[in-house]
C-alpha cells in the first residue's frame, strides 16, 4: 500500500560543528583506555536518510536529507527505534510516539495513515523499552509483558494470528496488542518480519518468520507465538537483523561477554566461519569481552568492553569499514566482500553505541557520529551520497544513542550547552583521574562511577564539586576493570567517560 506524498523544503540540518577527524581525546596512563559519549536525561532526537514518508520526524517529506534534522516538537526522549519507513520514540515518562510511514498501522495510533510529526501510540503507558522491525512495533512494559502493533504477515505480532505470508494490510494491527503468557521480559528487540524478548532467567523466545532457521528452535517453520530459542541460556542482550521475506538473523550476548548467533548466514553474518544458514543457535568465532552487539540482514557489529568494534559478514557496500575484503563470499552467481569471523572495524575506537542498517554501519566514540558504507540517498549522514568503505565522521556531536535502519537513521543528542571535553588517565593502580574543559559555570559538577558491563549497574554514590573544578581523581577501584564515568552539570550537559584503571 503506498502513501502520498507531499513535499516542502526541510528546516536547517541539526549539525554541529566539530574538530578535526578524532575519535576522542584521550591521556593513557599505564594500560589505560577511554572514551566520551554525551548524555541527557531530556534527550531530542534527529534523523536522515530516506524520508518518503516522513519517517526523518522533520514535518515534510522528500526524497531523502542527507544531514540531520532535528524531529520537530519532541523531548524528554528515553530511546529511539527507526523502522523500515517509519520511526519511534520512547518518552521519560513511558509513553511511546511513532511518525513515518504507517500501511500497516505500526505507529499504532489507529489509523493507516503517515505521519510526519510524532503521534502518540494509543493507550500505551507504562512502556520501558522499544524496538521495530520491517512493518511492526514491539515495547517492553514496566510488568514485563510485551505489546506489539503493526503488520502480521509473518506472525509477528506474536498473538496466535498470521497472514501467513500475505501483505494484505488485513492482518495488521493498528493500536497495541497485549501478549499472553509472555512474562518476565527484560529485553526485546525486532527485525524485518522477526521479534525476540529476553527473559529474566537469561532464555530467548522468538516469534515470526523462520525461513532461515531465525526462530532458532531447530525448525524453519514459521511461529506466530512466542517460541524459546533451544540450548541457549544466560544471555543478557540480544539483536535482530532481518528483511520481510528474505529471511534474518539473531546474535545473543551471553554472560561471559561471548555471542551466540543463529538463521540466515550467506555472507557469514553468524561469525562462524562459514555461510550455512543455522536454526540452532552457534558460536560467534573468537569474540569475548563484548558489551552489546547489533545486526542488520546480511552483516552484524560487537562492542567490546575497551570501546573497540568487531564486524562480521557482508562487505559488497564497505558497511565493515574495514576496506576492502577481508576475504571473499562466492555463489555460483555472484562473489562479493564479506567477513566470515569477526575483524576489527578499521582504526575506530573509543566506541561507546553501535547500530548496523542495511548496507551500512553507524558507530559513536566521544560523543561524535562515525558512518561507514553504502550512502545512496544519503545513509551516511555526513551531507553527501559518497560510500566509503572507513568510518567518516560525520560532524554530528553530542549523540547519545543510535539507531539504523534500512534507509535512514535516528540519533539522540544531548540538550543543552556542549558536554565538557574530558580527559582521563590512571596516575596510579585502581585510579582514574579526570580533567575537563568546559565553558564557566555557575552550577556544581557531579560526578559518579559503575563497572562497564551489562545490564547496566546502578551509579556509585555521586561526588559533587564547586562549579570552578576542572579535575577530580577517583580511587579504590580495581584494577583492569572498565569503568564507566560520568560527569555532568545542569548548564554545561553531560558526558560519560568509559576507561579502565592500571
Amino acid at each position: 500500500m503506498s502513501e502520498p506524498s507531499t513535499t516542502r523544503a526541510p528546516s536547517s540540518p541539526l549539525v554541529t560543528a566539530s574538530e578535526p577527524a578524532q575519535p576522542s581525546k584521550t591521556t593513557t596512563a599505564g594500560p589505560t583506555t577511554s572514551s566520551t559519549a554525551a548524555v541527557s536525561e531530556g534527550a531530542s532526537a534527529v534523523g536522515w536518510g530516506e524520508n518518503f514518508s516522513g519517517e526523518l520526524g522533520g514535518g515534510f517529506t522528500n526524497l531523502f536529507t542527507p544531514s540531520p534534522v532535528a524531529v520537530s516538537g519532541l523531548a524528554g526522549i528515553k530511546s529511539i527505534a527507526a523502522g523500515y519507513h517509519f520511526s519511534l520514540a520512547l518518552l521519560n515518562d513511558g509513553t511511546v510516539r511513532g511518525w513515518g510511514g504507517n500501511s500497516y498501522g505500526q505507529l499504532g495510533d489507529g489509523v493507516r495513515f503517515k505521519a510526519i510529526n510524532p503521534t502518540p501510540v494509543l493507550g500505551l503507558a507504562g512502556a520501558t523499552a522499544i524496538a521495530s522491525g520491517a512493518a511492526n512495533s514491539v515495547a517492553l512494559l514496566s510488568n514485563g509483558t510485551v505489546a506489539t502493533w503493526g503488520g502480521d504477515a509473518w506472525g509477528e505480532l506474536g498473538n496466535g494470528t498470521t497472514g501467513a505470508g500475505s501483505e494484505n494490510v488485513s492482518f495488521s494491527s493498528t493500536v497495541p496488542v497485549y501478549l499472553k503468557g509472555l512474562n518476565n521480559v527484560v529485553a526485546v528487540a525486532a527485525g524485518g518480519a522477526n521479534d525476540a524478548a529476553l527473559l529474566s532467567n537469561g532464555t530467548v523466545m522468538t516469534w515470526g518468520e523462520n525461513g532461515a532457521g531465525q526462530i532458532g528452535d531447530g525448525t524453519k517453520l514459521e511461529k506466530d507465538v512466542p517460541t524459546p530459542v533451544r540450548g541457549l541460556a544466560n544471555v543478557k542482550a540480544i539483536a535482530v537483523g532481518g528483511v520481510s521475506s528474505h529471511g534474518g538473523h539473531v546474535l545473543a550476548l551471553l554472560n561471559n561477554g561471548t555471542v551466540m548467533a543463529w538463521g540466515g548466514n550467506g555472507s557469514g553474518q553468524l561469525g562462524d566461519g562459514t555461510t550455512e544458514n543455522r536454526s540452532l543457535p552457534v558460536a560467534v568465532r573468537g569474540l569475548g569481552n563484548v558489551v552489546a552487539v547489533s545486526a542488520s540482514t546480511s552483516h552484524s557489529m560487537a562492542l567490546l568492553s575497551d570501546g573497540t568494534v568487531r564486524v562480521w559478514g557482508n562487505n559488497a557496500f564497505g558497511e565493515l569499514g574495514v576496506g576492502a575484503g577481508p576475504e571473499t563470499c562466492v555463489t555460483p552467481i555472484a562473489r562479493w566482500s564479506c567477513a566470515r569471523v569477526p575483524t576489527p572495524m578499521g582504526t575506530l575506537s573509543n566506541v561507546t553505541a553501535i547500530s548496523a542498517g542495511w548496507r551500512f554501519s553507524l558507530a559513536v566514540s566521544g560523543g561524535r557520529l562515525f558512518s561507514s558504507g553504502w550512502n545512496e540517498m544519503g545513509r551516511l549522514g555526513n551531507g553527501t551520497t559518497i560510500n566509503s568503505s572507513r568510518p567518516v565522521e560525520t560532524g554530528t556531536s553530542n549523540v547519545t544513542a543510535i539507531s539504523a535502519a534500512e534507509g535512514h537513521s535516528e540519533a539522540l543528542v544531548s540538550a543543552g550547552a556542549p558536554a565538557p571535553e574530558v580527559e582521563v588517565s590512571s596516575p596510579a593502580a585502581g585510579a582514574l583521574t579526570l580533567t575537563w574543559r568546559s565553558t564557566d559555570v555557575t552550577e556544581r559538577w557531579e560526578l559518579a562511577h559503575r563497572p562497564r558491563t551489562f545490564p547496566k549497574s546502578a551509579w556509585t554514590e555521586w561526588v559533587y564539586l564547586p562549579a570552578a573544578t576542572r579535575s577530580y581523581t577517583f580511587t579504590g577501584l580495581t584494577s583492569g576493570q572498565p569503568y564507566e564515568v560520568i560527569i555532568k552539570n545542569r548548564l554545561a550537559g553531560c558526558r560519560i567517560t568509559i576507561a579502565t584503571p592500571r
